[in-house]
């Protein structure tokens, strides 16, 4: 091995390379071209003297090398953002990168005030958004790809991480207001008859959704799962079925139906690691989340 030549932007692309399956996605997460990536990955292998990619068609998959490479690769590039954060923290001015990772459901929802409120507030301060599944981002933090991560919280969290609920969503059983009109009968009786539109199987909120659906002695089949809300939504009003959603995403389209049990709730808020250092900035990204939500 020649130490010499491992670098930064070698292991930021080999991170990338992992986390996405192939060249071309690394280089659109990292705004480079992939030939760019290829050679940072080529330089990395080098130093090594061993590959760390096979490659299969357009996928490429990590050799065991690399799965040994890749917690300390994560390891090095999270010291380096923190040392990075306490050098910016020196000014008084709120300063500095922070990477958050969201729902697309949370970004559309809960974030356009926040994040017009710091922009104005903190000129200086960077926000790097990557929107992806609760799950997901959730992991991202614990393997210091995100310093902060607005998600849907599960019920037990990783070791090593910690979270704060800002937002609550209650969610409520929906149809088409044209079914609802044309086939009147109670909700429990539509469950057990019609197509259920539900999230993902492994998400919390299915969970949180089959959980209520157990009390009443329902297991209704899924037609459609779609991780995205808004997609759940657009099914829903087309008369593909019945889902639940949150209240306040109801339109003139949606019927809601009364829940005969209790409320269906979830919750909404940020994430981070627990042991990294937390930055002046993103303190300031948490304060300005939490004042968005309900008073407490």
């Amino acid at each position: 091995m020649r130490p010499e030549q491992l670098s930064v932007e070698s292991l930021q692309a080999f991170v990338a390379v992992v986390d996405t399956g192939a060249f071309s996605a690394a280089a659109e997460r990292l705004h480079l071209t992939q030939p760019a990536i290829s050679k940072r990955i080529q330089a990395l292998e080098a130093t090594l003297e061993r590959p760390l990619f096979e490659r299969q068609g357009r996928r490429v998959r990590p050799t065991e090398v690399a799965e040994r490479l890749l917690p300390e690769a994560r390891e090095i590039l999270a010291r380096l953002r923190a040392i990075e954060q306490q050098i910016a923290d020196l000014d008084t001015v709120v300063r500095g990168r922070i990477r958050l990772a969201t729902s697309h459901h949370i970004a559309l929802h809960r974030l356009p005030d926040p994040l017009a409120a710091l922009g104005g507030r903190y000129p200086d301060l960077e926000l790097e958004l990557a929107f992806m599944d609760s799950e997901a981002g959730i992991q991202a933090v614990l393997h210091g790809d995100a310093d902060l991560a607005l998600a849907t919280l599960p019920e037990s969290l990783p070791d090593g991480i910690e979270a704060r609920t800002v937002w609550t969503d209650e969610l409520v059983p929906m149809i088409a207001r044209a079914q609802a009109i044309r086939t009147p009968g109670d909700t429990l009786a539509r469950l057990r008859d019609w197509p259920a539109i539900l999230p993902p199987v492994d998400s919390t909120t299915r969970r949180r959704i089959e959980q209520a659906l157990a009390t009443a002695e329902l297991r209704p089949a899924a037609a459609q799962e779609s991780p995205y809300l808004e997609v759940i939504r657009m099914m829903i009003a087309a008369g593909l079925g019945i889902g639940f959603l949150p209240r306040d995403m109801a339109t003139e389209e949606l019927a809601v139906l009364d829940w005969p049990g209790p409320p269906v709730l979830r919750s909404l808020g940020w994430v981070r690691h627990a042991a990294r250092y937390h930055s002046r900035a993103l303190q300031a990204v948490i304060e300005k989340l939490e004042g968005s939500g309900p008073p407490a």
